[in-house]
Formats: C-alpha cells, structure tokens, sequence
C-alpha cells in the first residue's frame, strides 16, 4: 500500500459523508456513502477477504480516496446517488441506460396546461409548474398510451393557440368533447391525471353524472360525446389486470441474477390495479448479493419515479430505511411507507411472477456470446476484422501490478466464444522492473509465442486472435517486441481501450468500428474484463502471500499462529498498519502487539 494512502485512511473524518475510491490516474472506481467514514473506508482494506471478488480487484487498484462530509446519513445518500449518476463508476452497481426513462408532463405554466413527453424530470422538477408521471421505459410504450388518451381527452401539445387546420384535426380524432373554456378544459386534465394515477373508477362515474346532466338538459350531442369517454375509459380498464380489491398503491419489485448479469421487474399496482410492468438490467452486478442489488436499484429508481407507491413489496430486505427512501425521492415517498418482504400468500405469488418476467428479459437482452450457438457473433467479429479465416480461439492478455510490485500477466482463453478454463495462464514478469505495463505485456506476448521447449507448443494451439487489454501504445509495443518470425498475422493482434471500448488492430493501429452494443464488441469486452479478473486475482494471491512472508516472518516472537491469527483477522500487512492498537492488543496480548507496531 502506497504511503499516502496509508496517510489517507488514518486521517479519514469520523462523520456521515461520500467516499470516492480512485485509481493512479483519478479516475473513480467507486462511490459509496457512510455514517462513518472512516470505519466504513477502513474495513474494505481490514477485511477485504470478506469482499465480493469484483471489490477485491477494486481495492487493489485504489491510489487515493477523496471525502465529502455532511450532515446526517440521508444527506449522504442522496450525494451518493448524485455522484453516482454523474460519474457512473465502473465498481458500483447501475441501471443500465437509465437515460431512456421517460415521462408524461402536464405543464401548468399556460392557461391551458400542456402535455408533453420529457426524459429527465429532475432537471426542472421544482421549478416549474408541473407534475410528472412515469416512469415508463421505452418511447413506444408512452406513446401509445398517449394516442390513446388524447382520443378521450383533447389536450393540448403545444402552448400556442392551435392552427384552425389542427383544430379541426383534433375534433375529427376525438371522442370526447372539446373544452370551450379554460376552466372546462382544466376540468378535463385533472380527469386525465387521475386516469394516470390509476383512478379511472373515480373519473367514470363522474363523467357518469356529467352525462346524465347534460341529457336532461337536452344537450343530447355533448352527452354522446361523454358517453364515447366512457366507453373508451371502460375499454382501458378492462385491459388493466385487477390486483386487489382494496385498491392498493403497490410496487412489486423481483430481482433474477445469473452468473454475470442481473434483471430487475418492477409490477406498479396503482388504485389495485396493474398499471405497468417495467424491466430494466443491473451492470457491474459481478458477485454482489441480492441486498446489494436491491438497494442500488432503490437508490437509482426512486429518485426518478414521479408518483412512488404507498406500499413496497421486495424480494429480500433492504438496508435502506424508510427515512432513506423519503430522502432519495425528494419528498415523494412518505416517510411511514410500508414495506413488505412476503414469505407466502398473493404478494409472495406476485414476486415470483415477477422474477419470471425479469429472467425472460435478462435472456432476451443477453448477447449471444452467453448463450449456446456464438456462430454469427463470431463471424461478425471476423467481418469487422476483415479476417480471412474463421475465429475459434482468442487469447486475451492483461497485466496487474501496485506500483510495479510483484508484477503479473495472465492469459485467458475462450474457444468458440466461451471461457475456456483449462487453457488459461498465469505469467511472473521477470524482466521488466517497476510499473511499465507496456514493456511487461510485450514479455509475455514475447514468452508466449516463442516457448523454450517442443513440448508447450504442442499444449498451446496458436490463436485465431489476440486481445490486449489496452490502446495503440501497448498494441504498438507488443507488435515491435515480437520475433521476426511471426507466430501469428499481425493484423490478429488486436487491442481494445477500457474509456470509450475502441479498438485497435495490427501494426497500422487501425482503428476498428464496430458498435460497443453489439454481440461483438461485447464479447470483446467479456475477453478483455475475463483477463483482468484473471490477472488481479494472480496478483491479490502472489502479494498476499509474499507480503505475509517478507513482513512478518522478519518480526521476532510472532510464529505461524500469530501471523495466521493477524491474516484471518485484518486480511493482510496493509490492514494490520491501519488496525487499531487495542483490536490488536485483543488478539496477540499487549507484549506482541507492542513488538508488532514496532517494527511494522
């Protein structure tokens, strides 16, 4: 552990705040919130064996750690989630794409309020007048159900006065009457905003009464025109599922996570009925438990969503209290919300159903490189490259090292598009000295393709292509490193930048264009992501052990068991350093604790 780092953790502010986990190049890894900093910070370099694997790759690549002190907790949450949105670290679980949300705004500002569709309400939400409804996850859906609505209701799109053509469109389109007034027609959208909130019971019957009104006073055209309102309204309502006859206002919320990726579905019950199912994909979800998951997907949605439920139904708990959750939703949700974790009944059927949808989602949005056939994921890659022969297996490369320390690379392999762990490597960097990733990449890149013995070359097939996990400087110097006698087409060499997923090819630095969504590039990712893992967990070993040994084993009076009990208990030397005295004194007596800080 670097020195200022070590400086950092035992100066950190015993207050609530936001962390920021940075690597040598400021670019932040992750952000988290604390009611304290200093102990929360701490424990991911105390206890790290304890971390989720991604987190352990994490800590190995944090060089500074900036803080942001506030208040109170909540406070922190709410900066948290801020940050998080601004920053979207690579370490911290996200929404994907949660820049599609989009939502239905009615804009009071006018005499006659206009609706609109907008994608981020949070820009102008207080500070305009106007509510929002939503969020709904794609343009399609909210589209729909907006021609819809307009047949009943006759709003307004725009603030100017309709051109008479428009005018004349309008009631062509429509069913119901058109305003006269602005007060008839404000009348009218709060008819439409209580459809929106789910209480189209509520808006029947009082169309019912407006209607019968207008009938006995022999406006027997208006009258008709409710009617078709009504109809239509019944319409929509009989394709609404009736969840419970108690009209609840509920968010059912199921989580299903495979190895590598997660899927959340969301059932919004409003006024008992099942007014949307929403879908949405979890990244960087890598081990993290289900607790994890849940509380990131909280934080993130609910700071969007206009109108939160009255009640929450959840797969698991939340460590978020009901306090927190009125923070991240600016006010939205109330404080005394309930929140319901069923083990049977309805409400447990309704979770399982939900954890159907979202695992029908999660296998309709994989690529196809995670299911069984990688044929046309494959030959798209070869197309791109404009390669001649079929790709089948592609060897990806990375190097892992703290300051040029214990330097390491690995080689993973994947055949036909999957991870094939059998052939995978581990390499000691005995070369190159201190941090030059350039240099220790071209030594393994070197070792790889010219072996010291006939008998590697028969257990290592040469690749149909190679990925570095880097940019033109590391394909560069690979390229020039390698021998004159070519083991592989330099145009099989290929590398592939971590910022903007750019991609590199051959001795001309080519660049590659090939759309970062595709199946393709995405395999490329999963290579280069797979390589290191690989290589920092190579490293996390090698370091632990050697640090252990070249530290500990030179302290006199602290044995095997003293040094086992100080590894299982603070995960490394790094976090024996930033212990405090008396946990250390509690576990290996005042004599040896004293002995141990010495010399430390």
């Amino acid at each position: 552990m670097a020195k200022t780092l070590e400086n950092q953790l035992k100066s950190l502010p015993q207050s609530s705040g936001v962390y920021f986990f940075k690597d040598k190049k400021g670019v932040i890894l992750y952000i988290g919130k604390a009611n304290k900093l200093r102990d929360r910070v701490r424990s991911y370099f105390v206890s790290s064996n304890d971390l989720s694997h991604s987190k352990q790759i994490m800590v190995t690549k944090i060089d500074s750690i900036d803080t942001i002190m506030t208040s109170n907790e909540s406070e922190a949450l709410i900066l948290e989630s801020i940050h998080i949105k601004k920053h979207k670290p690579h370490f911290n679980v996200a929404l994907k794409d949660d820049k599609s949300f989009n939502f239905i705004k009615v804009d009071y500002q006018y005499a006659r309020p206009v609706v609109a569709t907008v994608r981020r309400p949070e820009l102008d939400r207080g500070r305009s007048k106007a509510r929002y409804f939503g969020p709904y996850t794609t343009g399609t859906n909210i589209q729909e159900t907006l021609r819809f609505l307009r047949r009943i209701f006759p709003y307004r799109k725009k603030s100017n006065e309709p051109t008479q053509f428009e005018d004349d469109l309008l009631h062509k389109r429509t069913l119901g009457p058109i305003p006269e007034t602005d007060q008839e027609y404000k009348i009218m959208i709060k008819r439409l905003m209580r459809v929106l909130d789910g209480h189209s019971d509520d808006v029947i019957k009082d169309l019912k009464l407006r209607m019968s009104d207008l009938s006995r006073a022999k406006n027997y055209e208006k009258a008709g025109a409710v009617r078709d309102q009504i109809k239509q309204l019944e319409i929509m309502q009989s394709r609404q599922k009736i969840m419970s006859v108690k009209g609840e206002s509920q968010d059912v919320i199921s989580i299903y996570k495979n190895d590598n990726s997660a899927a959340v579905n969301v059932f919004v019950i409003r006024a008992g009925k099942l007014m949307n199912k929403l879908n949405f994909i979890l990244q960087n979800v890598d081990d993290e438990s289900m607790t994890t998951l849940l509380d990131a997907f909280l934080t993130q949605y609910y700071s969007e969503v206009s109108h939160p439920p009255h009640e929450l139904i959840l797969p698991v708990r939340t460590s978020l209290t009901q306090s927190d959750l009125h923070a991240i939703a600016g006010n939205r949700i109330n404080r005394n919300i309930k929140i319901t974790i069923p083990n049977h009944g309805k409400k447990r059927e309704l979770i399982k159903l939900g954890e159907e949808n979202a695992k029908e989602h999660l296998e309709r949005s994989l690529v196809s490189w995670e299911k069984d056939d990688q044929t046309k994921t494959l030959k798209d890659l070869q197309k791109a490259l404009k390669l001649k022969s079929p790709i089948k297996r592609i060897e990806g490369y990375d190097i892992s090292n703290i300051q040029g320390n214990l330097s390491v690379g690995s080689m993973v392999v994947f055949t036909n598009g999957k991870p094939d762990n059998s052939e995978y490597r581990k390499f000691k960097i005995k070369t190159v000295k201190g941090a030059d990733d350039f240099a220790s990449l071209a030594e393994v890149l070197k070792r790889r393709f010219t072996p010291t013995d006939s008998k590697r070359k028969k257990k290592w097939p040469n690749p149909d292509l190679v990925l570095l996990d880097g940019g033109k400087g590391q394909l560069s110097t690979v390229i020039n490193a390698l021998p004159n006698s070519k083991p592989i087409n330099f145009d099989h060499i290929i590398a592939i930048a971590k910022r903007e997923e750019e991609i590199f090819q051959g001795r001309s630095l080519k660049k590659i264009n090939l759309d970062p969504n595709s199946d393709a590039s995405r395999l490329l990712q999963r290579i280069r992501d797979e390589a290191h893992r690989f290589a920092q967990k190579y490293y996390h070993a090698r370091h632990a052990k050697a640090d252990t040994k070249s530290v500990l084993d030179e302290i006199p009076g602290i044995g095997p068991k003293t040094r086992k009990q100080l590894i299982q208990k603070f995960g490394s030397v790094a976090g024996i350093r930033i212990a405090a005295k008396d946990d250390i004194i509690k576990l290996i007596g005042i004599a040896k604790a004293d002995r141990l800080l010495e010399n430390l």
